[in-house]
């Protein structure tokens, strides 16, 4: 395939995974929730124990994403950019959303039925929240864990944004455990109906459908007379597999970038490789290099596709890494913009794989920087007020812009 199918077809991957998947994958973080409550559960657990335990692991692996309420107490796209994943994705704001279980567990039904069991209920409370921050890390877009003693970026670049492979892992058992079984039919026929539809619409390859059905298939038949903890354990532990064996295939794939990198003709160094495998295939990731050379004033941006075993893996291209056109812009005129433009400044909080055009910049983690949700109009320099609220994350490229990293 040329390099010019290859970024149309990934593209438009992009936008069909933009529909169907969500923002920030709360399938995956109710379906751990879910999980933890089954470990969390004392034996011969009343009903009423069941469901606040149930709630109760669902909405500490979810809550961190209450961020999303606040988002426009600063300008789009800022307001996304720079407070979802912000202060609730932290340790410092775990322990002020802990407080909301607190109060939670002052309520006259809630104290009666968690007294005899309180230290398994907060046990559930802070697994399932620090649950949301790893979950979190393990893809490309990055968190900031350690605020306020430490505001850098940290990236997994292992997990798409929605994995169908750990909702089956988590999806069967869960589906298993519920006891009426309308209510696990229900979860199953949702997840299903999902991964058909992403299938429908190019976004998970029909090989990859096929291998889930029949994945979903074998775990049921094997679990389906298991009891239900030990189905989580399970399911926990297949997923943990799965993620460690993801990260070994980023260092395979990073190790194949940095051997085979985009040619450059400016002697351009590497500073980072963004990293991110393709919905439900585990054998093909998305690569985006980015290179800098101060003395010829350019930064080197360039995508490609890379397969973690030999050549095979992505099934449209013989060579191990795929490279399109290298997307290349000025590096004096991005400093100089970051230096004299408090939104740009503002914006480069957030963007990793900044691309600075003549009427706006966007990150190209995301596809084509214009357009996305990243993308930001430019203002003249000094036109207007700084936008209001913002935070203090370390910009993610102080290697480019000779920012201070504090």
């Amino acid at each position: 395939m040329s390099p010019l199918s290859l970024r149309s077809a990934a593209r438009r991957t992009e936008i069909s995974a933009a529909v169907i998947f969500p923002p920030v994958d709360n399938i995956t973080h109710s379906l751990v929730g879910a999980t933890l409550a089954e470990l969390a559960l004392p034996d011969h657990a009343t009903p009423a124990q069941r469901r606040t335990f149930f709630v109760t692991g669902i909405l500490a692996a979810n809550l961190p994403d209450a961020d999303l309420l606040y988002t426009r107490i600063t300008p789009p796209p800022l307001g996304s950019l720079l407070h979802h994943r912000g202060h609730t994705h932290t340790l410092g704001g775990l322990v002020a959303l802990a407080l909301l279980f607190g109060i939670a567990a002052l309520l006259p039904s809630v104290r009666r039925t968690i007294e005899p069991v309180r230290g398994r209920w907060w046990t559930l409370v802070a697994v399932g929240l620090v649950s949301h921050l790893v979950l979190d890390s393990w893809n490309s877009y990055g968190v900031h864990p350690f605020w306020p003693f430490d505001t850098h970026w940290f990236y997994g670049d292992s997990i798409f944004i929605a994995d169908p492979w750990i909702w089956l892992f988590l999806g069967v058992a869960a589906a298993l455990n519920i006891r009426k079984r309308t209510g696990g039919a229900l979860l199953a026929a949702a997840l299903v109906l999902i991964v058909a539809g992403a299938g429908w619409r190019d976004v998970i390859p029909v090989p990859a459908v096929v291998a889930l059905a029949l994945g979903a298939l074998l775990l049921t038949l094997v679990q389906h007379r298991w009891p239900a903890r030990r189905r989580s354990a399970a399911a926990v532990t297949l997923t943990a597999l799965y993620v460690a064996a993801m990260f070994g295939a980023r260092e395979r794939v990073r190790s194949r970038v940095l051997a085979t990198s985009a040619p450059s003709v400016f002697g351009s160094r590497i500073v980072d490789v963004v990293l991110s495998p393709e919905p439900a295939n585990p054998f093909c990731w998305s690569v985006l290099s980015i290179a800098s050379s101060a003395s010829a004033d350019v930064i080197e941006s360039t995508r490609g596709t890379a397969s973690v075993i030999g050549a095979t893996g992505c099934g449209e291209h013989e060579s191990t890494i795929a490279w399109e056109p290298t997307i290349r812009q000025s590096l004096s005129a991005l400093r100089e913009r970051y230096a004299r433009d408090c939104w740009t400044r503002a914006w480069l909080q957030f963007g990793r794989a900044p691309e600075l055009r003549s009427d706006g910049i966007g990150d190209l983690r995301y596809g084509s920087a214009e357009g996305g949700f990243t993308w930001m109009p430019l203002r003249a320099i000094g036109d207007g007020a700084c936008p209001a609220n913002l935070t203090r994350w370390t910009p993610p490229r102080t290697d480019l812009l000779g920012a201070p990293s504090s």
